[in-house]
């Protein structure tokens, strides 16, 4: 019985919350991967891109819930993901026009085009901390469960608990189905 609570204590505080932060890195990895792919220079404002998404998932999220608007146990920002992201294909374009499109007319070596990045990533930084601010915030939309640490423990009759967040199951899940599709597609 010992080593059943202690997998399950080690599948609660490392394995699942590895494998949802994984994830997160992988998708993270796939945009690096696809934007550096396709343009052909290491774009250092992707991950500041990635928090713009973010800031608007969560702007959006707020909006919603003030609108009484929820899915259930499954999270609000779901709702708010596609949203966030016409927002960032926008954002994304008008940086490209404006900004890219005049190195990559102008033939300049991916050197170049990699320091006009960092100022790209600089401004993204700024407006995401202008418009939400730089203080950590606690978001619970994130925080609905499948199963909590005392229900899994009457469950089980176990000492110790499983809890799993719908939210890490969601991002696993994509994260699977988007990197089996890219290795379908690309191989």
């Amino acid at each position: 019985m010992d080593y059943i609570n202690a997998i399950v204590l080690l599948l609660n505080y490392i394995f699942v919350p590895a494998l949802a932060y994984g994830s997160q890195l992988a998708l993270g990895a796939i945009f690096v991967t696809l934007i550096y792919g396709i343009l052909r220079f290491a774009n250092f404002a992707t991950g500041d891109m990635m928090s713009f998404g973010t800031m608007v998932t969560i702007l959006f999220t707020w909006y919603f819930q003030s609108l009484g608007i929820s899915l259930g146990i499954l999270p609000t920002a779901l709702i708010a993901i596609p949203f966030a992201i016409i927002f960032m294909v926008g954002y994304m374009v008008l940086i490209d026009k404006f900004v890219f499109k005049y190195y990559r007319v102008s033939k300049s070596p991916p050197v170049q085009l990699a320091m006009v990045s960092i100022g790209v990533m600089f401004v993204t930084q700024a407006v995401v901390r202008i418009i939400i601010g730089p203080s950590d915030r606690r978001f619970f939309d994130g925080e609905k469960f499948l199963i909590k640490a005392g229900e899994f423990k009457e469950m089980t009759g176990l000492n110790e608990g499983l809890a799993i967040k719908s939210t890490q199951v969601i991002t696993i899940v994509v994260t699977l189905i988007l990197v089996s599709t890219l290795f379908l597609v690309f191989k």
